[in-house]
């Protein structure tokens, strides 16, 4: 779940809509991160030349992976950590 509601607000309705459990909360530290946050774990973007072209590729990608398995809501995110999730994936 992307949103830019803060991070309690965006946990609270997660966990109602069953996207995240209160177990996950507690024990993985990536399931709730606000955009600031992931961000600044993977770095940003960085722009990487493939077939002569250059295209945006996130910076950390080994902490991006790290991330990405535990991530289940991003809060306060903005349109450019949108684009750095989906550049990720």
């Amino acid at each position: 779940m992307c949103t830019g509601d803060n991070i309690d607000t965006a946990t609270a309705i997660s966990k109602n809509a069953g996207i995240v459990t209160d177990e996950e909360v507690k024990n993985n530290k990536y399931a709730c991160m606000t955009g600031k946050d992931f961000r600044e774990a993977v770095e940003g973007l960085t722009s990487v030349e493939i077939d002569g072209k250059k295209v945006d590729a996130v910076r950390n990608m080994e902490k991006f992976k790290e991330i990405l398995k535990e991530l289940k809501v991003l809060a306060r995110s903005s349109p450019q950590d949108k684009y750095i999730l989906v550049t990720g994936i």
